[in-house]
């Protein structure tokens, strides 16, 4: 009896190892910027090499011919969207505003056309209408909510997955408390510390979003979602709140620091490579210019907007010949930087090989969460470069963790500008900080990666997360305004009763005989 029970578990075991070792996901990254693509790619990959089945829509495939792995291009099946590249209205992204409501309606504009036009490329049209199935569907959540639809479409749980932190929208999706001065939004130049006049900003800017995303956005969507999937589809605000799991690629120990329920998770790192991978990633000639360098090494790594301007350009080049240094610069710009100084230039380097080698001592960057990530990963100090008077959030932490330096290169004379150049390359405390803040964020039972697989494991194991799903509430209900108005109601008609019944007993008492209240009186003297 017990060997025919040890036999049957066996065999339930081994049914659900093959259950899940033969899931089939579809992954969904519609947003046209490298960098998030890249971010995202281990993560594939890795839940290929476990034996999963993927669909991959994506704006930059997976170069088979380099993968090196055969599970890939067994695992993987890819729906090219790298056409969006080419759309006119990608232009619109380029589009400078300080303003927080215009860049994020600028934002939302953009992704929701090209949504729609991802949604109408053939290969996708097939993937609608083939009558697939699928185990659970992840989609990156840039705002737009239209690739969710697929989620409810294939009748699977819905994952999904966003870089560097995510929209108001999202956390009240998974049910996380959204409280606009505590936690602002991500589009917003200031997370901590809020004065009075941020405070306020911050409470009108959620008002706003609220309103402009439930009551325009939401409904332009729906309309696309329709075409595409037909008019019985659940309106979209509704399939966002079924969504099963959130993984945020970010730590939550830069800047991202809020209570989140848990089926909300900050993994920041996921794209992340072995020591061996970078080693065998590194061109041969770079790996030569590194290692025969005679001097230091400084890695330069700077967004368009940085370098465009001609003034900024050389007031960085001219700081840079004073400092005794080898410089690596990604540059993508089809001219070379004119300079007396030993330089290695080119564009698309591999950046967390080049940070990873023993001589860089100092990274200029712009900003953004990949270039300050592989600086804190590989212990590398920062020189930040900000063109305008707000920082760039990954900049304010590095400010504030002391691993580096921030320039607001338009605003300062180039002898500062130097001053700093040469302190973050040269003074010790900035590497001491970078240590610490890379201890930090490596101190974690398990890598972000491996976590972010077990957790999308479990999702298909268990069919989805609504058992760990937090009360989801309206703001009205967050705020206590429906107990707060009904107690003040009932205090309200309490205190209008013990009003009414004070002055009847006046009144009562008014209307006695003169008689009746002296001779009252008179008695409780007497006692």
């Amino acid at each position: 009896m017990a060997v025919n029970v040890m036999v049957k578990a066996l065999l339930a075991f081994a049914l659900l190892v093959k259950c899940i070792d033969s899931a089939k996901i579809l992954a969904i990254f519609p947003v046209p910027f490298k960098e998030h693509q890249l971010g995202y790619r281990p993560l594939i990959e890795r839940l290929a090499n476990l034996g999963h089945d993927i669909t991959l829509l994506t704006t930059d495939p997976i170069d088979m011919r380099l993968a090196g792995n055969g599970s890939l291009v067994k695992r993987i099946e890819q729906i090219d969207l790298s056409f969006v590249y080419d759309l006119p209205i990608l232009e619109e992204l380029n589009t400078v505003s300080l303003d927080a409501r215009d860049m994020l309606r600028n934002v939302f504009n953009v992704m929701r056309k090209i949504s729609e036009a991802e949604l109408q490329h053939p290969s996708v049209q097939e993937l609608i209408h083939g009558g697939g199935k699928f185990d659970v569907v992840m989609v990156e959540w840039s705002g737009v909510s239209l690739m969710n639809a697929f989620a409810h479409h294939f009748k699977a749980p819905l994952v999904g997955i966003t870089n560097a932190g995510a929209y108001i929208n999202a956390h009240e999706a998974l049910g996380n408390p959204n409280h606009p001065i505590g936690y602002p939004s991500i589009f917003m130049p200031f997370t901590e510390d809020l004065n009075l006049l941020q405070r306020i900003s911050s409470v009108f800017f959620t008002i706003w979003f609220r309103f402009y995303y439930y009551t325009e956005e939401i409904p332009l969507q729906n309309a696309i979602a329709n075409q595409n999937f037909g008019t019985q589809l659940p309106d979209l605000f509704e399939l966002e709140r079924q969504a099963d799991l959130l993984l945020i690629n970010a730590y939550q120990a830069l800047g991202n620091v809020r209570p989140v329920g848990p089926t909300t998770l900050y993994l920041g790192g996921i794209h992340r490579k072995s020591p061996a991978d970078l080693a065998a990633n590194l061109p041969e000639d770079l790996q030569h210019f590194l290692e025969h360098s005679p001097e230091p090494i400084v890695y330069i790594n700077l967004d368009l907007d940085a370098v465009g301007d001609q003034h900024r350009l050389e007031k960085i080049v001219r700081a840079l010949e004073n400092l005794g240094a080898t410089i690596v610069w990604n540059w993508n710009q089809g001219q070379f930087v004119n300079t007396s100084t030993r330089i290695y230039q080119s564009y698309d380097l591999p950046q967390e090989e080049i940070l990873a080698h023993p001589k860089v001592k100092l990274f200029i960057t712009s900003g953004g969460q990949r270039n300050i990530e592989d600086a804190i990963h590989h212990r590398v100090p920062v020189l930040g470069v900000s063109y305008s008077s707000s920082l760039e959030h990954y900049l304010r932490q590095v400010a504030k963790h002391e691993a580096g330096l921030v320039s607001l290169i338009d605003f300062e004379t180039q002898a500062t500008f130097t001053d700093k150049l040469q302190d973050a390359f040269g003074l010790e405390i900035y590497q001491s900080n970078m240590n610490a803040l890379n201890r930090l964020l490596a101190d974690q039972p398990m890598n972000s990666l491996e976590r972010a697989v077990w957790w999308i494991e479990y999702v298909i194991r268990q069919g989805g997360t609504k058992h760990l799903r937090t009360p989801q509430l309206s703001w009205f209900q967050y705020l206590m305004l429906d107990v707060t108005l009904t107690v003040a109601l009932f205090a309200s008609l309490a205190g209008l009763a013990i009003a009414y019944l004070v002055c009847r007993a006046v009144r009562y008492s008014r209307s006695l005989p003169i008689e009746m209240v002296t001779r009252g009186s008179r008695k409780c003297k007497q006692l």
